[in-house]
């Protein structure tokens, strides 16, 4: 367990969640002495050290690229940097791929970003913008920058991008949002009048993405002051006045554009709906970086650049928690202790596989899992050898899961290589690969019918519930399928169970009828689950009470296997998670009752509870199958105890009753002869809690204990000293 233990070290605890910081990189090249490039588009350039609190930097996402310009309004010393700027390309791990000549003549620049078909976009200071080819940073599709806010706005005093557009806040505070930046013509158009008058300051803003807009059009969050105001083509929201937050000084709206993240002035981050409804988290900052970082968003979590280095940081998958977590007894901990006792030759090996047997497929899946998750190479192999020792002994689980998981770590591994510079996680992986495959699909299927295409479509997108489809969306609205894709996309969310998005679709359709089946479909769903879910119980008991049905019959399959399926449709829905549990655990309770009866050949345990299911193990000696049945369903010790002893229990509610008569018949049946000398003992029987206490190990202590015991009692007392004194003479203790 020490590896465990140093593994989970490196964790941090929010709220009931753990996360991680991995470094993926460090230190990195730039933060050595400068170099010479040797690329087609460094024309032998120099390119020094990189300072990010002196560069305007972008980063792509998916582990892509980093750019890099020395930002002009800062003072530099001109020895350390070369005289003219240049606009520079390093890969994550810091390794130079290009470099160009930053093309003169130009405004002022005020930011770089990517765009979601990684074209590297800048946006100049008067609210032009300029676009370059990747990799020769070539401007295309001309050298004139595209001019976005009109030109009497006073120019930019702040901007955020998105995949497919870009929000600007002019200095007159205007907003103008494009949503087409990649066009070679794009469109942009002024939202409503945030009405901030002269001596107010806006502190920060943020984007709602459009497709999370029940209009369809961005919603642009800017925060003036104490308040927060939504602003979209139609008005002008004051959002969180009951909140009371304060000064907010940085916000970020999450992936899926439900919930925002908001720095306040008093050092809280605070986690909220976009709506500003109520304050979900609320947290203290008190990390502290020594260098500029720049903080670069992921699907799956952020990744932290410094001068030094490059870092990733993301909440602990629920694989490697159970395997990881410090006391963890899941069968996926354990499977990975009994792969680490075999290495070792112990025999504790296979007492490990005893107690998971039952579990063994879920223990094997969250090994491999885990695996996917890791960036070191080391601990990949060590989980991954932890699945094989599972795999010799389950043969119902599929092979090809582990077969495919190492060649995705081939592949992942080779990409993370410091030379190749993209720190991919599977999630990450899975995303961009089948995202690209989408929209190569889409382009050459002009001809096949959207009903065929999307069936195609939906047997990879499953692979990778939970992803953004806005890619795709976009990629389909240039391929010509706009309004057929966007009617077809709404099958395809309700078939991969996302109801919410269905709906939003549906009501920016404006088809009525549409939006009644979404809604009947969300209706029926919830209700056959629930319905099918109790069905599936049901059954389940008339198979128990069938006759043919007997204890250890091949029936007992069927049962679990109707069990099992009720507990996964239960899992689906919030208000039966009672339900799904108890059916869970009844299901487990099964599987560990016919594999006892199928390892003793005694058609005595199905049906039976848990307690009952323990009592017949220890009443037939198998003691190792009770301690099993114990550790599965986390029996508490003292019941345990209780059910290990038997008669124990009985001996004490007679004596606590009064009912000494009743007490004494089941006395004799205690096998410990401690607890038959304090039994004795506190009914008052000085001469049998002797003789009982003569035959334990301790003697010595116990009879000081039981002395007291009988010390309310002085003809009890001068008995027990008279037969002690006796005993210790015969040399019985």
């Amino acid at each position: 367990m020490s590896s465990s233990v140093s593994v989970a070290a490196e964790w941090d605890l929010l709220s009931d969640r753990f996360y991680r910081r991995l470094t993926l990189y460090s230190p990195l090249p730039w933060s050595a002495p400068a170099t010479t490039a040797t690329s087609s588009g460094g024309g032998g350039a120099v390119i020094g050290r990189l300072d990010l609190s002196t560069h305007i930097v972008a980063a792509a996402p998916f582990g892509g690229p980093i750019a890099a310009v020395r930002d002009d309004s800062k003072i530099v010393q001109l020895h350390s940097e070369p005289s003219r700027r240049r606009l520079l390309l390093f890969t994550s791990s810091g390794h130079p791929i290009a470099s160009a000549p930053w093309p003169p003549l130009l405004a002022r620049l005020h930011s770089l970003a990517f765009s979601s078909s990684l074209s590297l976009l800048a946006l100049l200071s008067d609210g032009s913008l300029l676009r370059f080819r990747l990799p020769d940073l070539q401007p295309s599709p001309s050298s004139s920058p595209v001019p976005l806010p009109p030109p009497a706005s006073g120019g930019v005093a702040d901007a955020v991008f998105w995949g497919g557009g870009i929000a600007v806040l002019t200095e007159d505070n205007r907003i103008v949002v494009t949503t087409d930046i990649e066009s070679a013509d794009p469109h942009p158009r002024e939202l409503a009048d945030p009405g901030i008058v002269d001596e107010e300051q806006v502190l920060c803003m943020a984007v709602v993405e459009p497709q999370f807009v029940m209009s369809g059009s961005p919603e642009v969050l800017l925060a003036v002051g104490d308040r927060v105001l939504a602003v979209d083509e139609d008005g002008v929201q004051v959002l969180g006045e009951e909140l009371e937050i304060g000064p907010v000084q940085k916000m970020a709206v999450s992936p899926n554009g439900k919930l925002l993240a908001a720095f306040a002035h008093d050092g809280r981050l605070l986690v909220i709906p976009t709506d500003f409804s109520r304050i979900i988290f609320e947290y203290e900052c008190g990390y502290n970086y020594d260098e500029p970082i720049k903080l670069i968003p992921e699907c799956d979590g952020v990744r932290i650049l410094s001068n030094s280095s490059m870092e990733f940081l993301h909440r602990v998958p629920d694989s490697t928690t159970l395997i990881f977590g410090i006391g963890s007894m899941s069968p996926a901990a354990l499977l990975y202790d009994a792969r680490d006792h075999y290495d070792r030759q112990s025999a504790k090996a296979y007492d490990n596989y005893q107690l998971i047997s039952s579990s063994l497929p879920e223990a094997i899946e969250a090994c491999i899992d885990a695996a996917g998750h890791e960036f070191d190479a080391s601990r990949q192999r060590t989980l991954l050898r932890a699945a094989t020792y599972g795999l010799a002994f389950c043969s119902r689980f599929p092979h090809e899961r582990f077969q495919e998981m190492c060649k995705t770590l081939r592949v992942l591994n080779a990409v993370r290589d410091p030379e190749i510079g993209m720190p991919l996680t599977i999630q990450q992986y899975k995303e961009v690969v089948i995202m690209h495959w989408a929209c190569e699909k889409i382009t050459a299927s002009d001809t096949i019918p959207d009903t065929v295409l999307l069936e195609g479509l939906l047997d990879k997108l499953r692979l990778c519930k939970g992803i953004s489809y806005a890619a795709v969306s976009a990629h389909a609205d240039n391929s010509g399928r706009r309004r057929d894709m966007s009617y077809s996309s709404i099958p395809l969310l309700l078939s991969i169970d996302e109801q919410d998005k269905a709906l939003s679709k549906a009501i920016e359709s404006g088809d009525t009828d549409l939006v009644y089946l979404v809604l009947f479909h969300i209706w029926q769903k919830v209700a056959v689950e629930k319905d099918a879910a109790f069905l599936l119980l049901k059954e389940s008991r008339e198979l128990e009470r069938n006759p043919v049905a007997s204890k250890g019959s091949p029936l007992h399959g069927p049962q679990i296997r109707l069990i099992e399926q009720a507990h996964r449709l239960f899992a689906e829905t919030k208000e039966h998670v009672f339900e799904s549990k108890a059916s869970e655990e009844h299901a487990k309770l099964l599987r560990s009752q016919h594999e006892l009866e199928v390892s003793t050949k005694q058609a005595i345990f199905v049906g039976s509870s848990v307690s009952d299911t323990i009592k017949t193990c220890i009443a037939m000696g198998n003691e190792r199958a009770a301690l099993k049945v114990k550790s599965e369903f986390k029996v508490p010790d003292k019941r345990w105890y209780w059910l290990k002893t038997c008669y124990k229990p009985f001996v004490e509610a007679c004596i606590d009753a009064g009912q000494k008569t009743e007490a004494l018949k089941y006395i004799p049946k205690l096998t410990d002869p401690r607890e038959r000398s304090e039994a004795y003992a506190r009914m008052g029987m000085a001469k049998e809690a002797a003789d009982a206490a003569s035959q334990a190990k301790d003697s010595d202590e116990l009879f000081g204990r039981l002395k007291l015991t009988l010390a309310q009692n002085s003809t009890a007392t001068s008995i027990f000293d008279t037969l002690r004194d006796r005993l210790s003479f015969q040399g019985v203790y």
